[in-house]
């Protein structure tokens, strides 16, 4: 049954909105994937908050007009599927590497990292290895504590030093 062109704009509307609230989109062709597979994905996606939205190509170009999303649209041919997430582009890379490498039916074409750099499958491949947000806030707290330690280490060792030659200085006067 033809869809009424209400519904078409509702649904590009849909899409729209999906397309802003995301900091990253990559597209994918999930051709090839069979359902179980592609459940796989969206769950192990969706434990990293994001989302997989299989989109007709022309109303997702339609969507990307005049937003950060229009450097894909050259990319919406195919089967196409839109991963989105609202705030971590590089989890969400590693998880479509990490099932590309496993799925070699699966294929990533493009990204948009952060609504700012658009980038091909190599270029997603690049952001998959860089440091997630969570372990770049590891190693900079780490680096923050690592000098308070050792301070309250070098300040400590004085007193224990003092203590040592205090207690030997007792056992030879007994």
């Amino acid at each position: 049954m033809p869809r009424t062109r209400q519904q078409k704009e509702a649904e590009v509307q849909v899409i729209r909105e999906m397309f802003e609230r995301a900091n990253s989109l990559y597209l994918v062709n999930l051709h090839g994937l069979s359902t179980n597979e592609i459940n796989l994905l969206r769950a192990a996606l969706r434990e990293h908050g994001a989302r997989v939205r299989v989109v007709k190509n022309r109303l997702a170009k339609r969507a990307t007009e005049g937003i950060a999303a229009e450097k894909l649209v050259e990319q919406f041919v195919g089967p196409t599927a839109v991963v989105s997430h609202p705030d971590e582009p590089v989890s969400t890379a590693k998880q479509l590497v990490a099932f590309a490498k496993d799925h070699p039916a699966f294929e990533i074409r493009a990204g948009l990292v952060d609504n700012l750099e658009a980038v091909d499958s190599a270029g997603v491949k690049t952001v998959a290895e860089l440091p997630s947000v969570d372990e770049v806030r590891a190693t900079l707290l780490s680096l923050i504590n690592t000098p308070a330690t050792q301070l309250a280490r070098l300040l400590q060792t004085p007193a224990a030093q003092l203590a040592t030659v205090l207690e030997r200085k007792s056992e030879e006067t007994v």
